[in-house]
């Protein structure tokens, strides 16, 4: 019934350069089965092969934190380094090998990072709390903190296509770090990284 109601979602589909089977998607949603140190469990390979077999066209990886100061779940993936490539590596080939192409999120908590996890202050575009009831009071990241987070973004993304990944994606809502710069609740900022647009 639904491939005669909905025959676009069952016909392939593409983003970018990349053809996927179908144009259904499995989105980014977070599992809490990494381990304690970030990196890919079996169980955490055993949900993510199962879901690519149920017949989506992409499934997107829940968010993998790019360091360690943006974590704020405890069992919290992890892209931060090369140790975190083999782990990655298994995941990807599960998800392809059940038929789907496999994408990741990579994320940064900003002030939403909890420092007993993080083992650091939150970070932010200012030093404005977070509404949440968790909330710490993020120090200001200076310019060259800036420079450095967005390298390492890229680092994540080269890690990921490393590792397999047929696609990354960016989160950039739920008040995570790039919303935070977007936002002027969280961005009082008078420099380049904030102000008018």
């Amino acid at each position: 019934m639904a491939t005669t109601q909905f025959p676009k979602l069952f016909e392939p589909g593409r983003i970018g350069g990349m053809t996927l089977k179908n144009r259904l998607v499995m989105p980014a949603i977070g599992s809490n089965l990494a381990g304690a140190d970030g990196h890919v469990t079996d169980r955490m390979i055993d949900y993510y092969a199962e879901r690519a077999k149920g017949g989506a066209g992409l499934v997107i990886v829940e968010l993998a934190v790019i360091e360690l100061r943006g974590k704020h779940v405890a069992a919290e993936l992890s892209i931060e380094d090369d140790a975190c490539l083999p782990g990655l590596t298994r995941l990807a080939e599960a998800i392809q090998k059940g038929g789907a192409r496999a994408a990741i999120q990579i994320a940064h908590g900003g002030r939403e990072a909890k420092s007993n996890l993080a083992h650091a202050q939150p970070v932010g575009p200012s030093p404005v709390p977070s509404w949440a009831a968790h909330s710490e009071m993020p120090r200001e990241l200076t310019v060259a903190e800036i420079a450095e987070l967005v390298e390492r973004f890229a680092q994540a993304a080269v890690r990921a296509q490393k590792a397999g990944f047929d696609g990354v994606e960016i989160h950039g809502a739920h008040y995570y770090l790039i919303t935070q710069f977007l936002s002027a609740a969280s961005n009082v900022r008078t420099d380049s990284y904030g102000g008018s647009l």
